[in-house]
């Protein structure tokens, strides 16, 4: 697999800029041994000009350099290509730099002294996610030039929601005989032919509901001609569920209806009965590519190429059996999908499937029942969208951005001198007491990640405070009160919800249950769970820790403490907590200890 990615860099373009001669050459050595293209610059403005001269995929810069540093080179390259990705690479001191890249939208950054294996892996992460974006945007286009291909080949037209005709194409205008400046702004049932109430009632009826309406129509032309089609309607629908216009394709089938009329002359059967199932079919099949036809209990009828292909399996192994055999989550595909299709006629769900190979594909999948001409579903019609390679590229900026908030981490424990994985300690005893207290695995993992910027706010302190060894003054401990507001000015104005929460841990790790904490004197469970549970991590492990300040506290001291301050200091259901399960508390400080552990 390694060696698999690695070679996906064989096709990458990078721009390497570094001022430092004997750092550039290294790396330079290492690099131009794997990648398509290697440019080097030794400053921001050398590195800006081959950009806009090469057009890099990805570009690699140190920050502080003469004539343009690469925050500033990195900005005009954002201004001219907002996704270019840009790795970043600096001191654990350049806390300011970090900032400043983040708010470029960089998320690419490793600490001096640079490893080469990390950046070759970085490296490599990246390529992958521009190889999905190059598929997505394939796809992207594929599917507008399939929108233009219908409109060139089929008949079309647009109706508003007053149901004036807002778009005719000339294929629509050639069999009604109008131009389309006539057809524009009437009313969609101006040319239909009388005798067809139930038909536009149950028309209407259908596609305000959202739902798709088939049937076939008799409209009349211009020069008075009847012609008859086969006509889908559809609602086209906002982000918001609401309907913005209808589309309806037409298929002109005036000669089968004139033929059909002079076969069934004595005949009950008219032309609706004979064509339903094919109409169902037809219009299933166009809804997406990968498609898979079931019963009504599950068990596969037939599956087309597309679908085999994927999954790996022929048609004949496939065929017979159960679609719960190769869906992951069957319960839910019962309960969810197949159910739904059978009582409300469609269903939709994201549905992970695992391959004859044993691999799991994730598709994104419409059931469509398909109705006898009594109206009752016979089977149903599973048309999928292979999403696997998206779903994949979702996680990886997840985990993206996870790395970015641990490499800040580190940062601020650098910069405050609380060594000994103090951060890691506070963020996996936060996760604890957050499960033990019955929060689910999403926000407890999302609390341990938000908990490494609790005390981001002392990159905002003098350093000689944060190094002191004795005790304070009291206008150095106003001094160092301050960095919890620091700390959520920096983080507030993002909207996302896990450095919202940070931000929220940030401002309120020093309140205190009874009122009496800092900034804002918030009491009991106005200051926010994850809040309180990260302060009693946060305390437990400096009571633990070896400070410039302070030796290690006995275990049975801080049980004690903790003890005395419930109600007052702490939340006294999560000092509970701590203390029933303080074997597994200290378990992870034996994990993680550091030199001042």
């Amino acid at each position: 697999m390694y060696n698999d990615k690695i070679n996906n860099l064989s096709t990458v373009r990078v721009l390497y800029v570094e001022d430092d001669l004997e750092t550039r050459e290294e790396l330079q050595s290492v690099l131009e041994n794997f990648v398509a293209e290697l440019y080097i610059a030794k400053n921001g403005r050398e590195g800006l000009n081959l950009y806009r001269e090469h057009r890099p995929d990805i570009v690699v810069t140190d920050i502080q350099m003469p004539e343009m540093n690469g925050l500033s080179m990195a900005a005009d390259i954002k201004a001219i290509n907002a996704d270019q990705p840009i790795v970043i690479l600096s001191a654990y001191n350049d806390v300011e730099y970090l900032f400043r890249s983040l708010e470029l939208g960089i998320q690419h950054y490793i600490t001096k002294p640079i490893s080469i294996e990390r950046l070759l892996n970085k490296l490599c992460d990246i390529s992958e996610q521009l190889n999905w974006v190059h598929e997505v945007e394939k796809s992207r286009k594929l599917l507008e030039q399939y929108k233009l291909l219908v409109d060139a080949k089929a008949i079309v037209a647009k109706v508003n929601l007053n149901g004036t005709i807002v778009y005719a194409n000339s294929y629509y205008c050639n069999l009604s005989g109008y131009s389309e400046a006539e057809l524009l702004g009437q009313h969609y049932l101006f040319n239909i032919e009388t005798g067809q109430a139930t038909l536009i009632e149950d028309l209407e009826t259908t596609v305000l509901a959202k739902k798709k309406w088939q049937g076939v129509l008799k409209q009349i032309s211009k020069t008075g001609d009847t012609y008859v089609v086969d006509v889908t309607i559809v609602a086209i629908v906002n982000h918001q569920g609401d309907i913005e216009e209808f589309v309806a394709l037409l298929v002109d089938i005036t000669e089968q209806f004139k033929k059909f009329e002079r076969l069934s002359i004595g005949l009950e059967q008219d032309l609706i009965q004979q064509n339903h199932y094919l109409r169902e079919y037809e219009s299933a099949m166009e809804v997406g590519t990968l498609l898979c036809v079931i019963d009504t209990t599950g068990t596969i009828i037939s599956a087309n190429q597309n679908f085999s292909a994927l999954i790996h399996y022929t048609a004949d192994e496939l065929q017979g059996n159960s679609l719960c055999q190769l869906v992951q989550n069957c319960d839910e595909f019962k309960a969810e999908a197949l159910n739904k299709a059978l009582h409300q006629g469609h269903s939709s769900m994201i549905v992970n499937i695992k391959d004859k190979k044993g691999e799991q594909r994730v598709l994104s999948t419409v059931f469509v029942g398909i109705h006898n001409e009594q109206g009752d579903i016979h089977s149903i019609m599973a048309l999928s969208q292979d999403i696997t390679e998206i779903i994949q590229l979702h996680e990886e900026m997840i985990e993206t951005q996870k790395e970015l908030i641990y490499i800040l981490g580190e940062v601020i424990e650098n910069h405050s001198h609380e060594t000994g994985s103090h951060i890691k300690r506070v963020a996996l005893m936060s996760e604890l007491i957050a499960s033990k207290y019955g929060l689910d695995k999403e926000h407890s993992t999302m609390i341990k990640i938000a908990s490494s910027l609790h005390d981001i706010g002392k990159v905002g302190l003098p350093h000689e405070l944060l190094c002191k060894t004795g005790k304070l003054s009291a206008d150095e401990y106003q001094i160092v009160k301050k960095h919890a507001e620091i700390g959520f000015n920096l983080l507030k104005q993002s909207e996302k919800p896990l450095i919202k929460m940070a931000a929220t841990i940030a401002h309120q790790h020093h309140e205190r249950y009874d009122g009496t904490g800092y900034p804002d004197g918030l009491f009991g469970a106005d200051i926010a769970l994850e809040a309180r549970i990260v302060s009693i991590a946060d305390v437990f492990d400096a009571l633990c820790s070896k400070r410039v300040y302070k030796e290690p506290w006995p275990i049975e001291y801080i049980l004690t403490y903790f003890e005395s301050n419930k109600s007052s200091q702490f939340d006294p259901q999560l000092v509970d907590i701590l203390i029933q399960n303080i074997d597994e508390i200290l378990q992870i400080r034996k994990q993680l200890s550091g030199s001042n552990a």
